[in-house]
């Protein structure tokens, strides 16, 4: 990794250093081989001198995160958790349905005299995908802070 790119990873983990500190945290990085650091790590000892309670965790993917709950399943660690998360998920499933089917309604009765059944049919199609995108979403988000939960417990 090169300079550039070490400052810039660096400057995006301290996001919640206000400008002058990060500033001058950023200047110490300047002149100094950055090739073996890890912007991560250094990003947290800079926490820890600023008296932070914040920790930045490497970022994961969602492979990675379904992985580490196979390996969990196999194990059986943590699987009174995960069948939770589990059913959480599916109860988040049923409530952010709920404001779409009432959205798509509310609009549909509103301008039913004036649509044709095509209309309607677009119509709902266009709010099941806006669900099915806006849950995809929300679940790989939730599914990835779980396993990094996960992997900073184990």
């Amino acid at each position: 990794m090169n300079n550039n790119q070490f400052l810039k990873e660096l400057n995006t983990n301290l996001k919640y250093l206000n400008k002058k500190n990060k500033q001058e945290e950023l200047s110490k990085y300047n002149n100094i081989d950055v090739s073996n650091l890890d912007p991560i790590e250094e990003a947290n000892k800079i926490y820890q001198r600023y008296n932070s309670k914040v920790i930045i965790y490497p970022k994961i993917t969602l492979y990675n995160a379904l992985k580490t709950y196979i390996n969990s399943f196999k194990s059986k660690k943590h699987l009174k958790e995960i069948i939770l998360f589990i059913l959480y998920l599916f109860l988040l499933l049923i409530i952010i349905k709920i404001p779409f089917i009432f959205i798509r309604d509310i609009t549909l009765s509103y301008f039913s005299l004036s649509m044709n059944n095509n209309f309607q049919v677009i119509w709902n199609l266009t709010f099941e995908l806006l669900y099915a995108i806006t849950t995809i979403i929300i679940f790989i988000k939730l599914i990835k802070n779980k396993a990094q939960q996960l992997n900073n417990i184990k």
